[in-house]
């Protein structure tokens, strides 16, 4: 008579699981706050590849002046006023430094070796886009120059080279 109280027990059911959707309010704001931050990225990672696009343009024409440069198929004059003419579009126009604009000679030497923080472009071989370039019987140091717009190229930045040579001017 004395029966087993824990006989008219029923088993345990566990609850059901809960559903993955629709997630916490922790986690809206959290994929919003990413995908703001991944926005926020890509804007500022299209505006920085944008703005090196003149950069990166004048070094592709200066790694093909080196290419040619391998195989003599252009001559001095042809180089020396192809670098010099980069530059100038680079720094003037793409980079928007106006003052560089009307520079020549000594004083547009003095610029570059300020943009590049050597003294190649006065005392080295890249002296040869002053006024030298203008004389009957030149020589030039072909590497030697393209060394010198190559390294200035790879110093230049598109904010801060303006800004550097804004204080100084």
């Amino acid at each position: 008579m004395n029966a087993d109280p824990l006989d008219a027990l029923k088993d345990i059911y566990l609850p059901v699981e809960p559903h993955w959707w629709p997630p916490a309010p922790g986690w809206w704001i959290a994929a919003g706050l990413v995908l703001i931050g991944l926005w926020w990225l890509g804007r500022r990672w299209w505006a920085y590849h944008t703005a090196t696009r003149p950069i990166r343009a004048a070094k592709r024409i200066i790694d093909g002046l080196a290419e040619k440069d391998a195989s003599s198929s252009v001559n001095d004059v042809a180089v020396v006023n192809q670098c010099n003419e980069v530059l100038k579009r680079l720094l003037v126009v793409a980079l928007d430094m106006r003052t560089l604009g009307n520079q020549s000679g000594a004083q547009w030497l003095c610029a570059l070796d300020r943009l590049s923080n050597t003294c190649d472009f006065t005392q080295g071989p890249g002296s040869i886009l002053g006024e030298d370039r203008f004389k009957a019987d030149f020589s030039l140091d072909r590497k030697g120059l393209l060394a010198c717009v190559k390294h200035l190229l790879n110093k230049v930045h598109y904010r801060k080279s303006k800004l550097l040579f804004e204080e100084t001017v």
